[in-house]
């Protein structure tokens, strides 16, 4: 295990290797994504506070490295919590550069529905979103019992509102499902897979998402299909962009295929559920369906 000289230095002078760090008056939850730490400020705030590593929509996760401000708020965490599946792997690194005691670490790939292999964009996955919600309740009851009651509260009330976007889907299923899209790289899939959709250009999406050329075959299936209007609309992942995505796009915009923006990094200043909502919206209308 190697880390940059900049982060081996924050975590000495932190004391993650002394065990020295000592907890903040109010416990602190460390996520690595917004999207986790939103759902997990839910049900946490605010008798622990969450802070949240990645906040910018245009980070790739994937490509992220951490760095010493990252290290010290993780020697210092009593909860953290992350997608896992391989997707933010450095918070591994810093979770057991960790010394003392254990600190407990609540993942969305912890999901019983979750296979390793499987879609690693599991914040666009209602059941493991809804499961995560549950152990992150359960979790911050362990370790904080004097407030159980309220992190219970907390709890229910998110899950009501996945329930809310769960409905949302299915309403929107019965109108949707069966027509072709496409994407350019898989975050959008789980949600699609939930509405119906029939997902196409997968050799595509899975070279982009390792950052690898896609095959020429795939390449020139999906300019047929864009072409033909072999699909209903793009998804493409605003965070990772590259030339032979740009240049789908435009293709698309010049053929008037729609296109649909999505990310992996929630925006600022927004919660999980109304993200949700809003991109089941994008979807209806470029779908030509009404919205609520």
């Amino acid at each position: 295990m190697r880390f940059p000289a900049s982060v081996l230095s924050c975590l000495m002078l932190a004391g993650v290797w002394s065990g020295c760090a000592t907890a903040a008056e109010t416990p602190v939850v460390v996520a690595a994504e917004n999207t986790w730490g939103d759902l997990a400020a839910q049900v946490a705030e605010p008798d622990m506070h969450v802070t949240s590593l990645l906040n910018t929509p245009t980070i790739d996760p994937h490509l992220y490295e951490p760095t010493p401000a990252d290290a010290r708020l993780v020697a210092q965490a009593s909860l953290v919590v992350a997608n896992g599946a391989g997707y933010d792997a450095w918070l591994d690194r810093l979770v057991q550069a960790r010394r003392g005691p254990l600190v407990p670490v609540v993942k969305a790939d912890g999901w019983t529905g979750w296979h390793e292999g499987d879609n690693a964009h599991l914040a666009y996955n209602l059941p493991a979103v809804a499961a995560f919600v549950s152990r992150f309740s359960a979790a911050c009851q362990a370790a904080d019992p004097q407030h159980a009651s309220a992190y219970e509260a907390r709890g229910k009330i998110v899950m009501a509102a996945i329930q809310s976007v769960l409905e949302h889907v299915t309403t929107l299923r019965a109108q949707v499902q069966g027509q072709p899209v496409a994407a350019t790289e898989p975050v959008f899939t789980p949600l699609a897979d939930s509405l119906g959709l029939v997902m196409k250009e997968q050799a595509f999406q899975v070279a982009v998402m390792n950052d690898v050329e896609p095959p020429a075959s795939s390449v020139a299936q999906f300019d047929a299909d864009i072409r033909q209007h072999a699909v209903r609309f793009v998804a493409y992942n605003a965070q990772a962009d590259r030339p032979s995505v740009q240049r789908l796009i435009a293709q698309a915009h010049t053929a008037g295929v729609p296109v649909l923006p999505v990310r992996e990094i929630m925006p600022p200043d927004t919660h999980w559920q109304d993200w949700m909502h809003s991109i089941l919206t994008q979807v209806a209308q470029v779908l030509g369906q009404p919205t609520p």
